[in-house]
């Protein structure tokens, strides 16, 4: 049995950071951080994310507590020390967003990516450099692109950060778009969800069937709301590995 919670927010609303115990604040977050603009928002986002991590560790009703122990791998993935409990986080632009997934007795992993788009790209040119040829010859029938592009993308990051892995191995994730199916040596078996009906792209995958008991918050007026998605894609993740 696994449950997978996820919760969101922009950085432009209040949230009560100061309330969370200083044990289970990191230095480098007590602080609000002087700088330019780009840095202070960046400081913000891991703020948020922090704080968003606390209120859906409360949710799972799992011991806060592990947020003074968050480790790292060896590529700067940050992780719970609990095979059983894994999170992961995203922010792009103001926006932050924070996957937590909880196992009884199985090993969990959970990756997310979320992408606010603040200007048209070249979407053909960025994909010509990661896509295969079907996924491509796909795309350009697409009357969206933006929304097909980021299936593509975050699709794929959500899978990579999973395990830690980098972007530079976006080229070898097979991405089957009418078929739901995504294929991956770096990641184990399991589901992804790609929404767009937020104000920013997401994708959300999880080990195993971790997603079919799923819970989505939305933080508004103070508080964690519950939603959930009404539109999304759902993939199946190394379907025969």
């Amino acid at each position: 049995m696994m449950t997978t919670f996820i919760a969101w927010a922009n950085i432009q609303q209040a949230f009560p950071f100061d309330e969370m115990p200083l044990a289970l604040v990191p230095e480098k977050l007590r602080q609000v951080i002087d700088g330019n603009s780009k840095v202070k928002q960046r400081q913000q986002c891991r703020r948020l994310a922090h704080f968003l991590l606390w209120q859906l560790c409360k949710k799972a009703k799992i011991n806060t507590a592990l947020l003074a122990d968050i480790q790292r791998t060896t590529t700067g993935r940050p992780y719970f020390p609990a095979e059983n409990i894994d999170f992961n986080i995203s922010h792009s632009g103001d926006w932050v967003a924070v996957v937590l997934n909880v196992s009884q007795n199985e090993k969990s992993a959970v990756g997310i990516d979320i992408e606010f788009v603040k200007k048209a790209r070249n979407y053909t040119a960025l994909l010509a450099h990661f896509g295969a040829a079907q996924e491509q010859q796909w795309f350009s029938q697409q009357a969206n692109e933006e929304a097909a592009f980021y299936q593509i993308w975050c699709g794929r990051e959500a899978l990579l950060k999973s395990q830690g892995v980098g972007i530079a191995k976006l080229s070898e994730v097979q991405h089957f778009p009418l078929q739901h199916q995504l294929y991956s040596q770096h990641c184990p078996q399991g589901r992804l969800i790609f929404s767009a009906e937020l104000p920013f792209y997401l994708a959300i995958f999880g080990a195993q069937q971790s997603l079919d008991q799923l819970q989505c918050f939305a933080w508004q007026d103070q508080q964690l709301c519950a939603t959930q998605f009404k539109n999304c894609l759902d993939y199946v993740v190394n379907p025969t590995k």
